[in-house]
């Protein structure tokens, strides 16, 4: 099982931004509440249930994308425009008993134009359990 809790952003550029964040990880995706301003506390856990061996969970990305949203019915995920995001391999996170990434903050940038700085950050915790691991504190 792989968990991330997207905690908090910070530094979002814009004026009265309401964002959104949508992790996806091994092909499933998860996106928090909509919150207010440039400094928004998510605190929202997702569960990710993978089946695969250690070598091949090494080879997947997690991939965090913050957009500005508006108003939006289901579906219209797409047409919501991009904030930043954040990539990363799995193979990237440091070796132990369990993959974990505690309270890191990760620099959002723009996919389409990396020459562009910044575009804020978020705080997230992830980590990965394996049958019969506890979950750390």
């Amino acid at each position: 099982q792989i968990r991330v809790r997207v905690i908090e952003g910070r530094q979002l550029s814009g004026n009265n931004i309401k964002p959104v964040v949508k992790v996806h990880v091994c092909g499933q995706t998860h996106r928090t509440r909509i919150k207010r301003g440039n400094n928004p506390y998510f605190d929202e856990i997702f569960f990710y249930n993978v089946h695969m061996t250690p070598s091949e969970l090494l080879d997947e990305t997690v991939s965090i994308r913050v957009r500005k949203n508006g108003a939006c019915s289901k579906g219209c995920w797409m047409h919501i425009a991009l904030f930043g995001h954040f990539t990363m391999m799995f193979r990237t996170i440091p070796v132990s008993s369990v993959f974990l990434v505690m309270r890191k903050w990760l620099l959002l940038n723009d996919p389409e134009d990396t020459n562009s700085g910044a575009k804020g950050y978020i705080k997230v915790s992830m980590f990965v359990l394996g049958t019969g691991d506890e979950p750390p504190v």
